[in-house]
């Protein structure tokens, strides 16, 4: 019994000063950090937006309130018992802010909501055997150390890549018999899109359909992507009614067999009183040649370029097509005129992107 009790002294100590060190790095600062700089960028209103804002960073300053509490409990041991359940404050609100995306049943919102729930379980478990004065040293050490370090340190950027010609200069008029025209944004927008590229070419076909392709380029991948459809277009005055992740075929890339990419499927409808017709749309991220549907994850791998140090781009392309007063069929249906007339134009697009305007893997920046 005596020498259980000696190793129950010795483990519990030691795995409670694991644990905290793993929390402080991935969970207090590798994910309520991004998650409360991300937190609110895409509210569909400012009031919402500033709500979400508002709980993130409530949440990470309990976290540092409760470093400060460990502080105070390495002097005195009084106070061990609430200064670990501050402790735990950045497990809950991770816990916390991953539920309603795992609802979603996405893998990886499922994987981070499972990870924390897990972790919140183990720190129970192990809170109440936490008693030695070496914890609240380790445990306040790390803290300090790690969040001192990722809050002064920043990666180098990723090695630009330029686009390899101009989009306004040289990309087609002409897609899947849509006529096109360049239309230049106002220079506040410009400057609010911050890319090095951009083309917004506005599209029609012969029987009077309209739609649109938006493009941006930005050279390097460390980019805000503060212009995306489900915030600027609510911004214009519409409401995303329906928003859903696909796998779309690509079929014409020349001399490759089909690939699927991930794409959003959006339909926005106006608010009363704004003169403009529904729009389908199409939206995904290419981020130096990966496609993605996610913004988080598109950022993620603009940073992932920057540590390994090697150059990544970040592009954003969005497909419309407006809907007329007499379409009758549900737009966000396989089948509709308006879903198979933006999967056509996006398959012009996508391939003439990767093949004439990214930069090549084995040549960067062209």
């Amino acid at each position: 019994m005596n020498a259980t009790a000696t190793e129950n002294e010795r483990f519990w100590p030691m795995a409670g000063s694991a644990l905290l060190l793993v929390e402080a790095i991935l969970v207090g600062i590798g994910l309520a950090y991004p998650a409360a700089l991300a937190a609110g960028a895409d509210a569909d209103d400012a009031a919402r937006a500033s709500l979400e804002r508002s709980f993130a960073y409530a949440a990470l300053g309990a976290s540092l309130a409760g470093a400060a509490a460990l502080a105070v409990g390495m002097l005195d041991r009084r106070t061990a018992s609430w200064a670990w359940g501050f402790a735990a404050l950045p497990i809950v609100y991770v816990v916390l802010q991953s539920v309603p995306r795992a609802v979603s049943g996405e893998v990886r919102a499922v994987a981070a909501f499972a990870a924390a729930a897990g972790a919140a379980v183990v720190w129970a478990f192990v809170l109440r055997r936490l008693t030695a004065r070496a914890q609240y040293v380790t445990c306040v050490g790390a803290l300090v150390v790690v969040g001192l370090f990722f809050r002064l340190w920043e990666p180098p950027p990723p090695k630009p890549l330029p686009i390899r010609q101009s989009l306004v200069e040289h990309f087609p008029r002409q897609l899947a018999g849509w006529s096109g025209e360049v239309r230049m944004l106002d220079k506040n927008t410009e400057t609010e899109l911050g890319a090095d590229q951009y083309l917004n070419l506005a599209l029609r076909l012969p029987d009077g359909r309209e739609g649109m392709a938006f493009i941006t380029y930005n050279a390097s991948a460390w980019s805000n992507i503060p212009h995306v459809p489900w915030v600027c277009m609510v911004q214009s005055g519409y409401v995303k009614k329906q928003a859903e992740e696909r796998e779309i075929p690509i079929e014409r890339f020349p001399g490759q067999p089909q690939k699927e990419i991930p794409v959003n499927v959006l339909l926005f409808e106006p608010k009363p009183g704004l003169q403009s017709p529904p729009a389908l749309m199409l939206q995904y991220f290419n981020v130096g040649g990966t496609y993605t549907a996610s913004r988080e994850w598109a950022r993620v791998l603009g940073t992932r370029g920057s540590f390994t140090h090697r150059g990544s781009y970040l592009s954003q392309t969005q497909v419309a097509v407006w809907l007329r007063p007499g379409d009758a069929a549900d737009p966000m249906s396989r089948g509709s005129e308006a879903y198979r007339l933006a999967v056509s134009l996006l398959n012009e697009v996508v391939p003439l992107l990767e093949t004439e305007y990214y930069p090549k893997p084995e040549s960067p920046g062209g």
